[in-house]
């Protein structure tokens, strides 16, 4: 029974950040038997879900019978929570459930399950079973109307259908578990000595057609399928078998112990195994598997005694079942694997993945269980711990669900598609509140289906920095939540780049699918001058980067283009040169003095005394010196003055290196350089 809650108050931005559910439905009959089993998306944000019921069942649209009996059902809501329709699947006085539910991206939608008897799903469309519990197969459209309905199993044994998935060329597979002497799909019949009770996989086309059907084989007790994913053209199962070694495809299924042991296996789109693995020493279950398109794999499910791993132990902390969680990647190399556990019954049915690396898991625990650095506490009886894993396997967060009574989460959904609702499903005792509705069982339990809101959302600014005097930078927002996202950018810009940035602030709000907001900055800054230097020794000069123009005296140098030039008179020379961000530099100015005009034997006999002066320097030579001038590295002239013969006051020269020009008394002339201190 739904409740909507009125007066809500209007809450601030924390709590809105805070709160998990939109909203929930129910469905019961007073019965102990009213569950959801599987949840599923379309393409336009319409969500289904498929479970079983008894008694009278009144929908919000619609109402599903079965007064001595359990009939599966599917139903559809809209992304608001309003039911649009629902369909239930009657056998008369004996029992179908739906266990899970797959929608293709042409929006043909899937459920499997079993049924004992004669069931009647609608549009005329029924099926007899072969004497017990046999698996059903059933095609729907988006209005509710059956398409077709397929049978399998055998005679001799209880058959059910655990697991659907769809792959992206529109082919629909089934996990289960089936016995008898005869496993028949369609014209598919498969012997089974011994009528052990088998895993089975098969692989249907959208109009029913079973393409193939394969089983295991073995003695020992029954082996079971109780999840199958389907992501980059392979196949994940999980389940369960125990005691006597058997094989599936060929494929040898050892048992660990003489209790349960899990397995996983990977096949191809045609059931031929690829790898798999088992784990065992206790009791041990894979509930749940789901694959991405990363090649990433997780399956999920329960332990009862420790597990070992490669290079790994799982250590079990109870006297009941744990929750474990293992992750793969696609060619089955085991990546972690972490378990936890109360005192009392903790496992986990079911997972879904985000396709950016994360996994969602829906957890049935107790008490109060350490969910790896996130401890959550129950209500008192069981409760539902759902909870967001990373890549390596960190929580990202956790949340409780229920109301303290019995409360059991049984699947989980993601939508893969904008606004990527998250949805769970199972049974609960009631009343409990999620968001804004209210909902009550009709006694021993109901169906529930639960909305809810990933509220992980971070945004991250990243810019570069630019050259000086430049405004070509750009920002980019990434935001890592539900989208689609709106932005809103300190400058007016509402995408999530922005360009032709001077250097500044930039502040960008970033809104998503569910309305949480985040608010972030950035400085665009520039490129700090790296200071590059000239080398020089002799007439040869040198600097790095990786494009330059040289100059003399400020004036370029014509031709003057590589990284080394040499000087052809005494000046002042530098570069401009550019490095690999594309910004321009100037190098430091450095002066070459070059001996000009005088012949070798002169040059070799000229001596400047002392050499750093402070106050007048000797010129030493052969000839007698008639007149000076002089000019520092920026090309500023000095006044020379001639105290005496051979003698040049350098007084009033700055401190810093000068040249000297000399003339001779035989109308030579020389440059050399002079440090005055």
């Amino acid at each position: 029974m739904r409740i909507p809650l009125l007066g809500l108050l209007l809450l601030s931005i924390s709590s809105i950040q805070a709160q998990q559910w939109n909203w929930a439905v129910d469905a019961g009959g007073g019965g102990n038997t009213d569950q959801c089993y599987g949840i599923a998306t379309d393409s336009e944000g319409n969500v289904y879900w498929a479970g079983s019921v008894s008694g009278t069942v009144v929908f919000d649209c619609g109402t599903v019978t079965a007064p001595s009996s359990i009939a599966g059902f599917i139903s559809k809501y809209d992304p608001a929570g309003n039911c649009l329709w629902v369909q239930g699947i009657n056998v008369g006085f004996n029992d179908a459930y739906a266990y899970d539910i797959a929608i293709d991206a042409e929006d043909r939608i899937y459920i499997t399950g079993s049924y004992n008897g004669n069931a009647t799903f609608n549009n005329g469309v029924t099926l007899a079973s072969l004497g017990s519990d046999d698996i059903f197969v059933a095609r729907y459209n988006t209005e509710g109307e059956c398409q077709w309905a397929r049978r399998a199993g055998s005679s001799g044994s209880s058959d059910e259908a655990r697991g659907i998935a769809v792959s992206s060329d529109g082919a629909l597979f089934i996990a289960g578990i089936s016995g008898g002497t005869t496993i028949r799909f369609d014209d598919i019949l498969i012997p089974n000595p011994g009528n052990y009770r088998q895993i089975v996989v098969a692989r249907y086309d959208s109009t029913g057609t079973v393409q193939w059907a394969k089983t295991s084989s073995g003695t020992g007790q029954d082996k079971s399928a109780r999840g199958i994913s389907v992501a980059n053209d392979r196949l994940f199962i999980t389940g369960q078998f125990s005691f006597a070694t058997g094989t599936f495809d060929g494929y040898p299924l050892v048992p660990v112990n003489v209790g349960g042991t899990a397995y996983i296996l990977s096949c191809d789109l045609d059931g031929n195994v690829q790898w798999g693995h088992s784990y065992g020493s206790g009791d041990h279950e894979g509930m749940g598997i789901t694959a991405d398109t990363l090649g990433n794999v997780f399956m999920v499910g329960r332990l009862r005694g420790s597990m070992y791993l490669p290079d790994d132990t799982l250590v079990w902390v109870s006297n009941d079942d744990d929750f474990v969680i293992l992750k793969f990647d696609a060619d089955g190399s085991y990546q972690w694997g972490k378990s936890t556990g109360s005192t009392e019954r903790d496992l986990s049915w079911g997972a879904d993945v985000d396709g950016q690396g994360n996994v969602y898991v829906a957890v049935q625990f107790h008490n109060t269980v350490d969910f790896f650095g996130t401890p959550l506490t129950g209500s008192g009886g069981e409760d539902i711990a759902i909870l967001k894993m990373d890549g390596d396997g960190d929580v990202v967060w956790a949340n409780k669900a229920g109301a303290g009574n019995r409360d059991v989460p049984l699947c989980i959904h993601r939508q893969a598609a904008a606004p990527n609702k998250l949805y769970f499903g199972g049974y609960y005792w009631g009343p409990v509140t999620y968001g804004s509705t209210t909902i009550d069982d009709m006694g021993n339990g109901d169906a529930m289906m639960v909305s809810a809101v990933d509220t992980t959302f971070d945004v991250s600014l990243y810019t570069a920095e630019i050259c000086p005097g430049s405004c070509i930078a750009e920002a980019i927002a990434f935001a890592n939540g539900v989208g689609p996202f709106t932005y809103a950018w300190s400058i007016g810009a509402t995408t999530q780049i922005i360009d032709e940035l001077c250097p500044g602030f930039y502040i960008v709000e970033v809104t998503d699918a569910n309305g949480q907001v985040r608010v972030d900055t950035v400085y665009v800054e520039e490129v700090t001058d790296p200071g590059y230097t000239v080398q020089v020794q002799g007439d040869s000069l040198w600097t790095t980067g990786t494009s330059w123009q040289w100059f003399f005296n400020d004036e370029m140098i014509a031709g003057a283009d590589s990284a080394s030039y040499v000087a052809a008179q005494t000046g002042n020379y530098h570069a401009q040169l550019t490095d690999p961000n594309g910004c321009m530099w100037s190098t430091d100015t450095v002066l070459v003095v070059l001996n000009v005009g005088v012949d070798p034997q002169q040059a070799s006999s000229l001596r400047i005394m002392p050499n750093p002066a402070q106050d007048a320097v000797r010129i030493v030579s052969e000839n007698r010196l008639t007149s000076a001038r002089a000019w520092d590295v920026s090309g500023r002239l000095g006044a020379v003055q001639l105290i005496g013969p051979q003698l040049i006051s350098v007084d009033g020269f700055a401190p810093g290196i000068w040249v000297l020009e000399l003339h001779f008394d035989d109308g030579d002339t020389t440059m050399t350089r002079l440090v005055k201190q």
